[in-house]
């Protein structure tokens, strides 16, 4: 069986333009895109993917995530956005392709689907502060499998191709638009006030982050976190994942010293933005502020990289989802030498693909080890982390050597 499909752009215009057209053969599991002419031409073009879509004329081939480009799928449905679809959709999505044009338009980024060539729009976001008590309610019977209102699915629509695990959607305050990330009834900690306060912190060590917030519901805290990517309703970069570029059919255990690591992502910068010097000295920052904050869901979906249409660069995007998870010290990808293994020596190990001697590494680690052995006191001062949520951040976050 083949899908088809047009991927427009939206944001260089006031309405989305077509930029190429994809096809997946199902049962092959190989999926095939071909930028359009009209889009070559255009003195804006730019590729999507400058690793697996080069911007240039032809077809190319794709194998990995079952044919679907990772920068496709950014734009795209995680677990949670999966689990909203078969809810909220009477048609259900049959492949991979079918959940893009299902969730077309409310995803991160710029990118929307189409099965026709001149039928793509955009979507604005309708969710105000007002809806989130009624979301925060609704989405703990939708972890259960239970009916919600009309009104309620209506209102989670726009986080139905947000990503990720957590219960969220998308809520508009004064012009700016924002995810909101609901806590569960399981968690073991207030989540929304712990990745507050963990973002807070990465912020006042210098790391960019995006915008966050608390706020209060009768059903519990919901975490509001800036789009950066958007403004006045209209995308204003792309969005690819570091998923997108470090993709590939299996990762074995030595990828994660090499390609399959922080130190490949700078590698990237280094060939591909204008900031290498100040966006890997950060990324480096952030590697090792994860490691000693125990965010070991630093997986290659929790970085990106934003191409500006303004500007017509690429460069790293600004931290978003930073949590304290547990002490097991293995990170999602690799940190040095030692693969995914959370220490100071494995830390230093790769320090010069970051452009940066021992010393300046040294330096750094330092500097954030200092600031984050006081991470109760970060935590009560940016979040109001209550002592029992304390208590059991103890036994998450991690002593590092």
């Amino acid at each position: 069986m083949t899908s088809e499909a047009y991927v427009f752009i939206d944001g260089l215009e006031d309405s989305p333009i077509i930029c190429g057209f994809f096809k997946l053969n199902t049962q092959t599991g190989r999926g095939e895109f071909n930028y359009g002419k009209s889009y070559l031409a255009r003195s804006d073009a730019f590729a999507l993917d400058p690793l697996h879509l080069p911007l240039q004329p032809g077809i190319v081939s794709y194998s990995a995530n079952k044919g679907v480009f990772g920068v496709l799928s950014d734009a795209g449905a995680d677990s949670w956005g999966r689990k909203l679809i078969l809810s909220l959709h009477n048609t259900k999505p049959k492949n991979e392709l079918e959940f893009l044009l299902a969730g077309s338009g409310y995803g991160v980024g710029a990118l929307v689907f189409s099965l026709s060539r001149s039928a793509s729009k955009h979507k604005a976001n309708k969710n105000t502060l007002a809806d989130l008590a009624l979301l925060d309610q609704a989405k703990d019977d939708l972890l259960a499998n239970k009916a919600i209102s009309q009104e309620a699915k209506k209102a989670f629509e726009f986080g139905q191709s947000m990503g990720g695990a957590r219960p969220k959607t998308s809520v508009k305050i004064d012009e700016k638009l924002y995810l909101a990330k609901f806590n569960r009834q399981d968690d073991l900690f207030n989540l929304a006030r712990a990745e507050h306060g963990a973002m807070r912190m990465a912020n006042e060590l210098g790391i960019r982050t995006a915008n966050t917030r608390i706020h209060e519901t009768e059903n519990g805290d919901v975490l509001l976190v800036e789009r950066f990517d958007v403004s006045d309703d209209l995308p204003t970069h792309h969005f690819l994942s570091a998923n997108s570029l470090l993709q590939k059919p299996k990762v074995a255990i030595s990828d994660l010293a090499t390609y399959y690591s922080y130190g490949e992502l700078a590698e990237f910068i280094r060939h591909h933005t204008g900031e290498f010097a100040a966006d890997a000295t950060e990324l480096y920052k952030r590697m090792v502020f994860n490691v000693f904050i125990g965010n070991t869901d630093d997986h290659s979906r929790n970085h990106a990289f934003l191409y500006h249409f303004a500007g017509q660069t690429w460069r790293m995007s600004p931290a978003y989802d930073i949590t304290p998870i547990n002490n097991s010290k293995q990170h999602g990808i690799g940190l040095g030498d030692d693969g995914r293994y959370a220490s100071i020596d494995n830390l230093l190990s790769q320090a010069k693909r970051f452009g940066l001697n021992k010393a300046q590494a040294t330096k750094i680690i330092a500097e954030v080890e200092s600031y984050t052995r006081q991470w109760p006191t970060h935590f009560k001062r940016f979040a109001n982390i209550s002592d029992v949520d304390i208590k059991r951040l103890e036994s998450v976050i991690p002593h590092i050597s």
